[in-house]
């Protein structure tokens, strides 16, 4: 059991996992893998150290990552046959299948290396073999999901730099979930999301940076506290310079901008009792101009949010619980900013574990609430503007994880999502302009419900 997240600030040397669904994180050279979401959801597996090779000028080569195949039922209603003909205007479409299997896998090159003077230093390399959504027919096509460099020097921090996940991130506390399960775990891998805004991961932390290309700092430990800053120019990824090789090119400023993000953390043992508290933000420039290079007017609300969460564990039981708010909305807190007359987005989410010999049991319960605008039911002569119901999002979930073997586990869960007035696009307010939000409707309501059970195999190294 990971009782509480008691490490170093050799963290910054983890290569965590951080995609949309169940950021899992590898230390290097240890094989210990974080099946849930980063900062804290998810219960650890274990393996034996990896052997390193001996590269250039004495630095170690070592090989990290994970697999992971998985299977589930599915009960949602944007699957059914009514959904799906109201919402692509056919009248020929039938319900999706009900069950499925799918697999997830990455690898990891961790590179480190020791100067005379204590100084270490090195790179890390995450590929992903996931990417489906923009690779090939097979689903498996091999990108870089994080790329980045640390130089660290004995009592005085660490340095990163490259796709790395911002400060606010990497030293947020969460509240802990056991296997496939927390509020935004494996789950959303298995769902559908054609015509609606944003995935419904609304209880996430906050945002890993996209991984956008920035520089960072992580501090050593002072009586248990340490701290860390990033900083990022904008919202892209390595070198995108050609925009006929991209949606866009970096400096184009169609995403946020000037992204800085801070976070503090304690971490502590009182006995038998291990204590874990965090506070994490982080804030950015909203787009300035469209795919186009047009100015966007009116533009859009600086991009904030904060994070508060602790963990409590001893004797075998873990509990703890995060809150989330700001000027956001979607499913990655933080990445995209909120039009013109909209308020604020929040979430809480809360989780216990516990372990009893290789057996992990878990549960989380979590809500959050988005701003849906308004909408002009009238015409442009003559408005007749309403003020819509907010989005409003509730999940829990049970789950168990047994450890079979160092590295190997196996996991059954349970996840109930109900998800009310979700927008088809990101939403807007009337009053400046257009329409305003337009909201899905599902089997003529305009509530979504999903019932999962997920059973998998998850191997580390």
């Amino acid at each position: 059991m990971r009782k509480i997240l008691l490490g170093t600030t050799a963290v910054i040397g983890a290569a965590l996992l951080s995609t949309g669904a169940m950021a899992q994180g590898t230390t290097a050279g240890t094989g210990t893998l974080s099946p849930g979401a980063q900062g804290g959801q998810g219960a650890t597996l274990t393996a034996a150290p990896a052997p390193s090779v001996a590269g250039a000028g004495g630095l170690s080569v070592r090989l990290g990552g994970y697999f992971e195949f998985s299977g589930a039922l599915i009960q949602d209603d944007n699957d059914y046959a009514r959904t799906r003909n109201a919402r692509g205007g056919v009248n020929n479409a039938n319900a999706r299948n009900r069950s499925t299997f799918r697999n997830d896998a990455e690898l990891n090159v961790f590179i480190d290396g020791r100067a005379a003077n204590g100084m270490t230093y090195g790179a890390v390399f995450e590929f992903q073999v996931d990417n489906a959504a923009t690779g090939a027919g097979d689903g498996t096509t091999v990108s870089m999901d994080e790329l980045y460099g640390f130089i660290a020097l004995p009592n005085l921090g660490r340095l990163y730099f490259g796709q790395e996940d911002s400060a606010a991130s990497l030293l947020q506390i969460r509240a802990p979930g056991a296997g496939a399960l927390g509020g935004d775990a494996v789950w959303d891998e298995f769902i559908v999301q054609q015509g609606l805004f944003s995935s419904p991961y609304l209880t996430s932390g906050i945002n890993d940076g996209s991984d956008a290309t920035k520089i960072g700092y992580l501090s050593p430990q002072f009586a248990g506290f340490d701290f860390g800053i990033s900083y990022a120019f904008d919202s892209g990824e390595g070198e995108r310079t050609n925009v006929a090789n991209s949606t866009s090119a970096q400096r184009d400023r169609t995403g946020i901008e000037n992204e800085i993000a801070v976070g503090l953390r304690y971490r502590g043992t009182f006995g038998p009792v291990g204590v874990s508290a965090g506070l994490a933000a982080m804030r950015a420039d909203a787009p300035r101009l469209s795919a186009t290079g047009a100015a966007i007017d009116p533009r859009a609300q600086t991009v904030e949010a904060y994070q508060i969460g602790a963990q409590i564990a001893a004797y075998g039981f873990a509990v703890g619980a995060e809150y989330v708010f700001g000027q956001y909305n979607g499913s990655s807190v933080g990445r995209s900013a909120l039009n013109p007359g909209l308020d604020n987005s929040w979430h809480y989410i809360v989780g216990a574990t516990y372990t009893m010999g290789p057996l992990v049991f878990g549960a989380i319960f979590g809500q959050a609430e988005q701003d849906n605008g308004s909408a002009n039911f009238g015409t442009a002569a003559a408005p007749a503007i309403r003020d819509l119901e907010d989005r409003k999002h509730t999940i829990w979930g049970i789950g168990v994880l047994y450890n079979v073997a160092p590295g190997l586990g196996v996991y059954l869960a349970y996840n109930n999502i109900n998800d009310d007035n979700i927008p088809t696009a990101a939403p807007r307010d009337a009053r400046y302009g257009g329409g305003g939000t337009t909201l899905a409707t599902f089997n003529g309501q305009n509530t979504r419900t999903i019932n999962m059970g997920m059973a998998g195999i998850r191997l580390a190294f």
